[in-house]
């Protein structure tokens, strides 16, 4: 079964050999919006780019994805050794020349020709062995696995690190539950007062006040507010428990919990409220920071 919480951010590395061939294959990986791909490769490889991201798929969902390969000691192709008889027959045409102007008798010996410069040619031939390609999947598995342990283990913590956040959210949350109904009872007496001075005593209307008192009331109400953010609370509690990639869902919760706290704070003039509203804006903040690394 997958990690629940996964990190975007891994390393790992691994090495290889073919006869005399030596492969070294890394992967580092960061965090991305969607599941990018980056090789740094010899031109030998490139046939095998579509099998790699294939399994690279297999194991990640988000993610930048940069894979190093290189190749030491021998290459990987192999290669045909050619004759080029153009040029041999020039060396042998000149030598009889030289013999034969200088009255030089020695005969040219097998040894002689091999110190030649471009007697023979090699060529290589245009497609790699398929040995080759499948100890390269091999060895990129063997680091994608330990890629993948890193990011789960870098999961792991962030799912802590969420969840104590989240769960503070939820504490300044029940923070402002507790002064709704002390602060619109304030709220009330303050418009109340602010009214009575503006109005004559000869012409009060009460009921008139009171009604206005009441819209002005509903207007300052933060109850629907804070019960959405119960709600993203625990949406969040319920997400780092699911089996699948989460990061843009909690990308996107962390926004409306931001959104709610920011029109509470639009809402309420209270010192109180505002000073929770500063505390669940920075706990919220810091939530979505950690979630930009989640896959």
């Amino acid at each position: 079964m997958k990690q629940l919480v996964n990190s975007m951010t891994g390393f790992g590395q691994a090495q290889g050999k073919i006869d005399q061939t030596t492969i070294s294959i890394e992967v580092k990986t960061v965090n991305h919006r969607f599941l990018d791909f980056s090789f740094k490769m010899p031109r030998e490889f490139l046939g095998f780019e579509d099998a790699m991201k294939q399994k690279i798929r297999q194991y990640f969902n988000r993610g930048r994805i940069d894979v190093f390969i290189n190749i030491s000691g021998e290459g990987v192709r192999s290669k045909d050794i050619q004759v080029n008889w153009k040029t041999l027959d020039q060396y042998l045409k000149a030598l009889e020349e030289i013999k034969e102007k200088r009255d030089i008798s020695s005969d040219i010996e097998f040894e002689d020709l091999l110190q030649l410069e471009g007697i023979f040619i090699e060529e290589e031939n245009a497609e790699v062995d398929g040995e080759v390609q499948d100890k390269i999947i091999e060895l990129l598995e063997e680091v994608l696995q330990k890629v993948n342990a890193m990011r789960q283990d870098e999961g792991a913590a962030l799912k802590v690190e969420v969840l104590n956040r989240i769960n503070n959210v939820k504490d300044y949350t029940n923070e402002l539950e507790q002064h709704i109904d002390t602060i619109q009872k304030e709220y009330q007496e303050r418009i109340k007062e602010r009214i009575h001075s503006h109005l004559n005593d000869t012409a009060q209307d009460e009921s008139r006040i009171i009604q206005e008192v009441a819209i002005l009331t509903d207007k300052s109400d933060i109850t629907e507010e804070i019960t959405r953010l119960f709600s993203h609370v625990a949406q969040v509690q319920e997400a780092v428990n699911l089996h699948q990639p989460i990061g843009r869902k909690l990308d996107f919760i962390t926004q409306e919990l931001l959104r709610e706290t920011n029109t509470i704070g639009s809402k309420s003039n209270d010192v109180r409220i505002s000073k929770i509203v500063v505390a669940l804006k920075s706990e919220i903040e810091k939530i979505k920071e950690q979630v930009q690394n989640i896959e």
